[in-house]
């Protein structure tokens, strides 16, 4: 008789459990739902303009070029270039990183299809961040007679060379189509690392 009580309460208990159970679980089942709806709600164009305006200016892209150059100080006439002219061949290697500027990027260029789940980012151009020697400038000079003897001066021919060749680095660039897009590619990929933990698809424009 006591076996039969036992095991009664036993199963009272244990129906007890499962309901008990049964009922926390959906509850916080239902939290849980609705706590990942809240969190979908939050996805707006602010959000994630914040969260890629942190990343200021990203390089997605470096160059190397072998850059030539001559520069020819003419002085007008062949009588004062005999004496005066000066002429400086200059080479050397010039690295050119480029990128985006995400800071340039505002509320208008970002829009949310929640539907499709995906975020379409209008991408500032690609641009040249900075221009730098990837090593020594090659120079050779070679003057008039008294510019040779009376107003040589190696730092200004070194200044004036790097400066020809800056140019010429930026040139190669900013007319190469497919090392800008490459740099804009590059952004892309970048954007869906950053922005991964969304669950959104990333499309740049």
């Amino acid at each position: 008789m006591k076996n039969k009580k036992l095991i009664s309460i036993i199963i009272i208990i244990s129906l007890i459990s499962f309901i008990l159970g049964t009922f926390f679980g959906t509850l916080i089942t239902s939290k849980f739902l609705i706590n990942s709806d809240n969190n979908k709600e939050t996805i707006s164009s602010t959000v994630i303009l914040n969260k890629v305006k942190d990343q200021s200016f990203l390089i997605t892209r470096t160059v190397i070029t072998d850059e030539k150059s001559t520069i020819f100080i003419d002085q007008g006439s062949d009588w004062s270039n005999f004496w005066w002219s000066h002429e400086i061949t200059a080479e050397a290697l010039m690295q050119i990183d480029i990128g985006v500027d995400f800071t340039k990027i505002e509320e208008k260029d970002i829009s949310i299809n929640t539907n499709k789940k995906e975020i379409r980012i209008n991408l500032p151009l690609s641009e040249i961040y900075n221009i730098s020697l990837e090593g020594d400038i090659e120079v050779a000079t070679k003057s008039g007679i008294l510019k040779k003897l009376l107003a040589s001066d190696d730092n200004e021919d070194y200044n004036l060379a790097l400066n020809e060749l800056n140019k010429k680095a930026k040139y190669s660039v900013v007319n190469n189509e497919e090392i800008i897009k490459e740099a804009q590619l590059s952004a892309l990929s970048y954007l869906q690392i950053i922005l991964k933990d969304i669950g959104y698809s990333i499309t740049v424009l």
